[in-house]
């Protein structure tokens, strides 16, 4: 067993786990959008408050592994750089998606955790339906996750020259598309329309509704 081997290992683990959150993190963001009542989202909202400060410490350990993988690349029949194109792009790539992370998704999440928090149970508040179906939110989420996706494809395929700047930046426009398409799918909310309330159960255990 050598350590390049273990090292590769703590790395693809942690994208293992990094995609995982995000992707629970995207199912909070369908929910949260599609949702008409506050009690709907607090847990959602409660988990995507406690996700997010993780995915900087995720991008960070990737970023420590990966130059570990590449100081030790120099010594192997790889024999690749930090100068190698592919390695030069995924090294770029990581800081560019954390830095658009944290300017525009950061304060975003933020926002929309605490009106969630502060809002009472029962119909969404305008400002809070408005913050959870915010086109921005939407789309930098997704281009971030693309393109992340982008960068684990350059480390498997090495692509050579401009070749591997191409894939990260499709990731990230087929993340904005599926964003786009998604938001198109959000059932139409009408602030004038009644909730439909739960079900009501009497004492006997027969649940009704209210009509």
């Amino acid at each position: 067993m050598h350590l390049a081997g273990v090292v590769l290992f703590l790395h693809i683990a942690v994208a293992i786990v990094a995609f995982a959150m995000a992707g629970v993190l995207h199912t909070a963001l369908q929910v949260i959008g599609r949702a008409r009542r506050v009690e709907e989202i607090r847990t959602w909202g409660a988990v995507a408050h406690r996700l997010e400060p993780l995915l900087p410490l995720m991008a960070l350990a990737l970023l420590v592994l990966g130059a570990w993988l590449v100081h030790l690349g120099e010594h192997t029949d790889d024999q690749f750089r930090f100068t190698t194109g592919w390695v030069l792009t995924a090294i770029v790539t990581v800081v560019a998606v954390e830095a658009v992370g944290g300017i525009m998704l950061k304060p975003r999440g933020e926002k929309l955790s605490a009106l969630i928090e502060a809002a009472p149970d029962g119909d969404l508040p305008e400002d809070l339906r408005r913050a959870a179906r915010d086109p921005m939110f939407w789309d930098i989420a997704h281009l971030t996750t693309f393109g992340f996706l982008g960068v684990v494809f350059i480390m498997a395929a090495k692509p050579d020259g401009v070749w591997a700047a191409v894939f990260p930046v499709v990731g990230a426009v087929l993340g904005v598309v599926l964003s786009r398409w998604q938001q198109r799918g959000l059932p139409a909310y009408d602030a004038t329309a009644p909730s439909v309330p739960g079900p009501r159960v009497h004492a006997d255990g027969e649940a009704s509704r209210t009509h």
